[in-house]
């Protein structure tokens, strides 16, 4: 039988791999892609008890104009707590026009995943980036399921070091270590996604994301999605 790994076990795993992706490719060379949820900030902290209190990482927030009030907020929050070297892409200006022009609902929740696909493409381009560090669990979504620690992309990597980690192992590490958190959580939200996609848990963590969304994600992660 497979012994149950404590939050301490798992944190130091993180940090194993925190510190493989430094030696493989540089901390200069990495993002770590953060909208100001539980997983990433979570990670984040995890990065500031490694390294006196700084990340050596920059910090990429891809900002699609459709986030909650308190997202904004938070980030802003945080960027000044932890000083973070904040970098924020915007979405297409054009695509943008046509998200708001259009009355489509369907065009709009396509336009919101190319944005967002379009943009982190972006980033990695104007910030010479090799890949993003991303605070994605397992045990989230079924279409996360069977990732690796390091995924290989046609021309970045992708650096999970939360994989093993569960929903309750974050909200257990939030406690133990008095992270800072969104007030959106205390809400009744368990997955923070754009606001217009964004509905209260009623059931599993991401149930109030859009289900459409939700549904495809394994095609949307093939396109450049997390």
């Amino acid at each position: 039988m497979q012994r149950t790994e404590s939050i301490h076990q798992k944190i130091a795993r993180t940090k194993k791999i925190v510190k493989r992706a430094i030696a493989r490719y540089g901390a200069g060379n990495i993002a770590i892609a953060w909208k100001g949820g539980k997983d990433t900030t979570t990670l984040m902290h995890i990065i500031l008890t490694m390294y006196d209190g700084a990340i050596p990482f920059q910090v990429m927030f891809n900002d699609t104009t459709l986030e909650f009030k308190e997202v904004y907020r938070f980030i802003s929050h945080l960027q000044k707590l932890w000083g973070l070297d904040l970098k924020i892409v915007k979405h297409n200006e054009k695509e943008l026009a046509e998200y708001h022009l259009t009355r489509d609902k369907k065009r709009k929740k396509e336009l919101s995943r190319i944005m967002k696909i379009n943009s982190l493409n972006k980033a990695l381009k104007i910030y010479r980036l090799k890949g993003y560090m991303l605070g994605i669990r397992r045990d989230e979504h079924p279409a996360r399921a069977n990732e690796t620690y390091f995924s290989q992309r046609p021309d970045h990597i992708r650096i999970h070091p939360l994989l093993h980690f569960t929903e309750k192992d974050v909200w257990d590490y939030i406690r133990l270590f008095n992270v800072p958190y969104l007030s959106l959580y205390d809400k009744g939200y368990r997955s923070i996604g754009e606001k217009p996609f964004t509905k209260k848990s009623k059931e599993g963590e991401r149930s109030g994301r859009d289900r459409e969304k939700e549904e495809s994600m394994e095609k949307l992660r093939q396109m450049g999605y997390w």
